[in-house]
């Protein structure tokens, strides 16, 4: 499953991130709908240069978004934009190295549900410290959910486990039965359900967790 990228920039700036699509499911939008960006979910990345008709209170507004990295052409961009080092790349920049950042930024954010924190391929009980590691289906499963809370089942092995819908697989119910298993060993307030085609985060009576 390939991690949703969220590209603004201008058309002139495409051969920045035209091969990006081999490495994610890039979907590319115009400055105009940076001032009304809104999705905290997908990561984002801005190619800036001199031609760009941004706001610096607009890219002041997002610049603290932990989903965002900025691209900037070269130098004086950076100064024009006042932007930082933090989050901020200059160009040059290789696409290996491009993608290696943006996997590293995608890999290391945190996601957090009821008591349970997923981060870098693993869940952590964050009141009891209690760790359990996840195979990378696992995590790419379990990360579609804490983002969407309840995804038909169809979807989640299209986009999780890239299994095609016309097969006929129990890969799926393999998958949440284990991660049911290692939520319930760190003591996870929250369980994995199906109901009608569709799986599901729900939560735990907490009189039964004792």
């Amino acid at each position: 499953m390939k991690n949703k990228l969220e590209i603004f920039s201008t058309k002139e700036l495409k051969s920045f991130f035209i091969n990006l699509g081999e490495f994610f499911d890039i979907s590319t939008k115009s400055f105009s709908e940076l001032e009304t960006f809104s999705d905290k979910k997908n990561f984002s990345i801005v190619f800036l240069d001199n031609q760009s008709r941004v706001s610096q209170k607009t890219i002041k507004n997002i610049y603290e978004n932990e989903n965002f990295i900025f691209v900037c052409k070269d130098l004086s961009v950076l100064q024009k934009f006042s932007l930082k080092q933090k989050n901020t790349l200059i160009s040059p920049v290789s696409i290996n190295k491009l993608v290696d950042i943006i996997n590293s930024f995608i890999n290391t954010k945190k996601h957090i549900f009821k008591n349970i924190e997923l981060n870098n391929q693993s869940v952590t009980n964050t009141r009891t410290n209690e760790k359990i590691h996840l195979t990378q289906a696992e995590n790419q499963i379990l990360l579609k959910l804490f983002k969407e809370k309840n995804v038909k089942k169809q979807t989640l092995e299209r986009d999780a486990l890239q299994i095609r819908q016309d097969l006929n697989t129990s890969s799926m119910e393999s998958h949440l039965n284990r991660i049911r298993k290692k939520l319930k060993n760190i003591r996870s307030h929250f369980t994995i359900s199906s109901k009608n085609k569709c799986v599901y985060l729900e939560i735990i009576n907490q009189d039964i967790l004792g």
